[in-house]
């Protein structure tokens, strides 16, 4: 049992190669999921209709510009009658070991934090290879790596609103102040990890979408093997007719090209 009811934000656009997983994975924890579609050309928005959940409240509104994301997602955010709210992409898969560690502090600890960052497992080339958790760039609290701020208290942030233009745009509290800028001892680091498709094709119409925001971040590394129990139970489940299928293992021309990239990427990191 969860300690207060969590709703679920998405705000996507071409996403159809794992939507299906992503909503599939968070569902059963989530107590309502709102999905705003803001132009997909893709089967995304088809692939949302065939999950039959009444949680589900889907929504349509083309956006022509990064500020207008921020729009939906504060529309979102005032929508939202919960303490708690889910911050989900659609790339964005949650496995099940990470929820139950989710709910756990919610029980525990809920009453008295700001926010949960959630790390990430940014993948490589397929569904089962990551990128080393080094490479992150995210700095919250002295910490840094591959994670972000997917959880947050609506309850304990008067006046909790967004500002900023995507992607940079952030959550504020009523004082105008960032709430990543709060006290370190408000907000809980995951153990686990979900799984980023960032780095992965995310439509089935191209890798690369001129016109879709933020959609030129395709990379070409060795990462990490993820051990099975690691990964999230949807991508072993079967997959309903015309969602497409992730599982396959990346082809031999990107471990040619990783063995080659790799060790250069390495070395740019350490010193840049």
């Amino acid at each position: 049992m969860k300690y207060k009811k969590v709703i679920g934000n998405m705000v996507v656009k071409n996403e159809d190669r794992f939507i299906w997983f992503a909503i599939t994975s968070i569902l059963p924890f989530v107590d309502e999921l709102r999905i705003c579609d803001t132009g997909s050309t893709d089967q995304t928005v088809k692939i949302i209709s065939k999950i039959k959940d009444k949680k589900i409240k889907f929504s349509q509104n083309n956006v022509n510009t990064r500020a207008d994301i921020g729009k939906v997602r504060q529309l979102q955010l005032d929508q939202s009658n919960s303490d708690w709210i889910l911050l989900i992409d659609g790339d964005e898969v949650y496995p099940d070991y990470l929820l139950s560690e989710i709910t756990e502090i919610l029980e525990k600890t809920g009453n008295r934090l700001e926010g949960i960052v959630v790390g990430r497992f940014d993948l490589l080339g397929d569904i089962y290879h990551y990128q080393d958790n080094s490479a992150g760039f995210y700095d919250l609290w002295g910490k840094k790596g591959h994670f972000a701020l997917r959880l947050i208290n609506k309850k304990n942030i008067p006046g909790l609103h967004i500002e900023g233009i995507y992607p940079y745009e952030g959550y504020y509290d009523k004082k105008g102040k960032e709430i990543i800028s709060h006290c370190a001892s408000k907000f809980y680091f995951t153990k686990g990890c979900l799984h980023h498709a960032m780095y992965l094709q995310r439509s089935s119409l191209n890798a690369r979408l001129s016109d879709t925001f933020n959609r030129f971040k395709y990379k070409i590394e060795k990462g990490i093997r993820l051990t099975p129990q690691n990964i999230p139970r949807v991508f072993y489940g079967a997959i309903p007719v015309g969602v497409p299928d992730v599982r396959a293992y990346r082809p031999v021309c990107y471990e040619l090209v990783a063995e080659i990239l790799t060790p250069i990427k390495k070395l740019k990191r350490r010193f840049y």
